[in-house]
């Protein structure tokens, strides 16, 4: 899609209100300022997960339906509707500042995004109730996470975790945890807090032993610890 394209584009979905954007796909390279105009807006998808996995390296990673942009523009903020953002399949390498600013988001999706780490930053969404961030090189899950108490869905599986940090244990609003594919070692006693997980996914990690502690999850209906050394 060319620049001018997109503007076209953008111009129908403000006369015609959209609420939701879905540039995934486009190759696009960078953002127009114009994207300040759809106020309106609650959706806005600059690349997405398809159907299916691919090998990277020596890595099986989902596949994304993405674009080519390393930075997002200011006119984000202004954008008061907004509540969901998936940036999946670009190649950001970090968190855009931006997008940590835009405090109402509910949905935060970086899918295949080639993430090292999470920001302290990402604290300040504390409106989130999803966050994904699958299928990136994450090592470690910061401290910070513990300030997104509204959070009920959380997917870090296709990392590099090896551990699980006391902090997870104030997400108590948790229904769904993903951990699956990293090389996390023994379930953290924090994992306990977490009495609203229904689902709970540590398939293809390295652990040894189940902890007492898993008992007191007594809404889990899904819980699965295939592929460890158990």
């Amino acid at each position: 899609m060319t620049q001018e394209e997109l503007l076209q584009l953008i111009d129908r979905a403000v006369a015609e209100g959209w609420r939701e954007l879905d540039l995934s796909g486009q190759e696009l390279t960078e953002l127009p300022v114009e994207i300040g105009k759809l106020q309106q807006l609650e959706s806005l998808i600059l690349g997405k997960k398809v159907k299916g996995h691919e090998p990277v390296g020596n890595r099986l990673l989902e596949k994304v339906s993405g674009n080519n942009l390393k930075t997002l523009p200011l006119e984000l903020l202004g954008l008061p509707n907004l509540r969901k953002l998936d940036i999946s399949g670009n190649p950001l390498e970090s968190i855009p500042d931006v997008v940590t600013q835009i405090l109402h988001l509910e949905e935060l999706i970086l899918i295949r995004v080639e993430l090292t780490e999470i920001p302290d930053a990402i604290a300040k969404l504390t409106n989130l109730t999803q966050l994904d961030l699958r299928s990136n090189q994450i090592t470690q899950i910061p401290e910070a996470i513990a300030k997104l108490t509204n959070l009920t869905q959380l997917d870090l599986s296709y990392n590099r975790i090896t551990q699980i940090p006391e902090a997870i244990a104030k997400l108590t609003n948790l229904t769904e945890l993903d951990l699956s594919y990293n090389q996390i070692t023994q379930i953290s006693e924090a994992i306990a807090k977490l009495t609203n997980l229904t689902e709970l996914d540590l398939r293809s990690n390295k652990i040894t032993q189940i902890p007492e502690a898993i008992a007191k999850l007594t809404n889990l209906t899904q819980l699965d610890l295939r592929s460890n050394k158990i």
